[in-house]
């Protein structure tokens, strides 16, 4: 089954997203709209990989011996490489592979790996391991999966763009992935208008706060932000980021006792 394309978002909501850390993005969902299950256990092939893009998903199911022969003739129903899904790569996808969680098998190793690059894909993300890890960094693509290991995979890859599960959580086709060294987490399409607006002020209040803090300023009033710090940081991002200030001025700790936003 192969669903149909879903809109890419316009790149600059997506270049916002590379500012935030993972933990900055599962805090807005969580405390400011109750959003928990969102966390894929997955870590990056290598440290320091950042990826951020809307999911193009692709389902694999348990290979059986019966049917490996056939898994790469032409026109199988049970094909060994997940070739349709990589044909639908776009530049900027970030694909994702439900491996229902395979940690001793590879599906993508170093040639499959080389053609989502070569389409313009942003990133891998794949709940079961991948392979050919010496090849893998030369690639200069981030990998998310459970690491690497030698054996190839013996799944077939049955259907694209779909909704699917990757470690745990439900991701949808256009869904925005973004991931670093502590995991990677699932933005809901929807969403994305407002954590990118959420995600600007988190970021410039962070970094506010840093420079409160290398001037030896106390945490007191500081983190979380008091009211009159909160005034003095709608001042300075206005002064110094060119925004508009026209949001009430609310504390971290009056956000927190509001209680999540509904959409």
């Amino acid at each position: 089954m192969h669903g149909p394309e879903v809109e890419h978002p316009d790149p600059k909501l997506i270049q916002v997203l590379y500012r935030a850390s993972t933990a900055s993005i599962t805090t807005i969902l969580r405390r400011q709209y109750d959003i928990k299950n969102v966390w894929c256990r997955l870590r990056p092939l290598f440290l320091g990989m950042k990826v951020v893009g809307p999911a193009l998903t692709i389902r694999c199911v348990p290979g059986r011996d019966d049917l490996q022969s056939g898994a790469f003739l032409p026109g199988t129903r049970f094909p060994g490489h997940p070739d349709e899904g990589i044909d639908a790569v776009r530049p900027g996808d970030v694909v994702v592979v439900d491996g229902y969680g395979i940690a001793t098998e590879g599906l993508f190793g170093d040639l499959l790996t080389m053609r989502i690059k070569m389409k313009g894909a942003a990133g891998l993300v794949c709940d079961m391991s991948v392979r050919d890890s010496p090849h893998m960094k030369e690639k200069d693509i981030p990998i998310f999966c459970l690491g690497s290991v030698s054996p190839g995979g013996s799944v077939f890859s049955l259907d694209v763009n779909v909704p699917i599960g990757c470690a745990g959580v439900l991701v949808c086709p256009g869904d925005i992935m973004t991931g670093d060294d502590d995991g990677v987490v699932v933005i809901p399409r929807a969403m994305l208008e407002k954590v990118v607006e959420d995600v600007q002020l988190k970021e410039d209040r962070e970094e506010f706060i840093r420079m409160k803090l290398a001037q030896g300023a106390s945490l007191d009033g500081l983190y979380p932000t008091s009211p009159e710090t909160e005034k003095e940081f709608r001042k300075w991002r206005v002064e110094h980021k060119r925004v508009e200030s026209t949001a009430p001025i609310l504390s971290e700790q009056e956000i927190l006792r509001q209680g999540p936003k509904r959409s």
